[in-house]
């Protein structure tokens, strides 16, 4: 009997080699991705070296101030005629209504004047040095703190829609320390602001200003302290120039018949001028 071939297996070094050749691929692989990864990273950080600085951004030019000279004309004493209140009423100028309290047409007047675009400011009678009559209202420096706030605020509730008061005469008030920074305390608490009419040289409302925080204004002229028509554009003149000098001028005036046909005239005609309500001179 002939005895059986031997099949020949696969020499195991084929088996090796393709083994040892695989694991080198994958060795190569491996590599190939770290350097890829490595040179990407390399790349990105070579971009950002690369990348210029931000400039910085110029400096916004400083605004230059162009707005004109400013005048705030106050309407003083008004409570006390519907029919002159209708006088200022047609003259269709910005102004500022100054009310006294407990007249006849005060709340009237403070009703319908702030309903026409005026502003409106409680006109609180007060002490003077010469023996005056006030009336219902008025503060006395004799008038203990409670007695001149809870006065006080009697006088601007009979007059809606204020935004500040100021002084009917008060000569002798506004010369006392005590009495004045209790006044604008009461002030500064509601949110108002007071225009003193600087009846008195010696006026202290500066110093209580600063002592209570109250917005404080000063008038700068008197625009008819006599009633004539020659007296009030000198004196006219006198705040165009204040207003040109200082940027801002407050004018006092009254509702007198040669007044408001001179400020009918005037104003309209002014054109290098703005007019402002009163509360615009506050800054607030």
């Amino acid at each position: 009997m002939k005895p059986k071939k031997r099949v020949k297996s696969k020499p195991r070094r084929s088996y090796h080699i393709l083994l040892v050749l695989l694991v080198i691929a994958a060795g190569v692989f491996l590599l190939y991705r770290e350097i890829s990864k490595d040179t990407a990273q390399k790349g990105v950080i070579l971009k950002e070296e690369k990348k210029p600085k931000e400039e910085k951004k110029p400096e916004a030019p400083k605004k230059v101030e162009t707005a004109q000279p400013k005048i705030a004309i106050v309407i003083d004493s008004l409570g006390a005629s519907k029919k002159i209140a209708e006088d200022i009423f047609n003259l269709k100028i910005p102004l500022t209504l100054s009310i006294s309290p407990h007249k006849p047409y005060s709340s009237w007047i403070a009703e319908d004047g702030s309903k026409r675009g005026y502003e409106i400011i409680g006109h609180i009678p007060m002490e003077a040095k010469s023996p005056q009559r006030l009336g219902k209202g008025g503060l006395y420096t004799w008038m203990k703190d409670e007695e001149i706030a809870k006065t006080l605020r009697e006088d601007i509730s009979s007059v809606p829609h204020v935004k500040g008061i100021s002084n009917h005469m008060g000569s002798a008030f506004t010369e006392d320390k005590r009495a004045m920074q209790m006044l604008l305390s009461v002030v500064k608490k509601d949110g108002l602001f007071f225009l003193d009419s600087l009846t008195t040289s010696k006026s202290v409302s500066s110093d209580a200003s600063k002592a209570t925080g109250a917005a404080v204004l000063r008038r700068d002229i008197f625009l008819d302290e006599k009633d004539d028509i020659v007296h009030i554009k000198a004196q006219w003149d006198k705040a165009l120039k204040a207003a040109k000098e200082k940027r801002q001028a407050i004018v006092l005036a009254h509702a007198r018949e040669n007044t408001l046909r001179f400020l009918k005239e005037a104003v309209p005609d002014t054109k290098d001028i703005a007019f402002v309500h009163l509360s615009e001179m506050t800054g607030n």
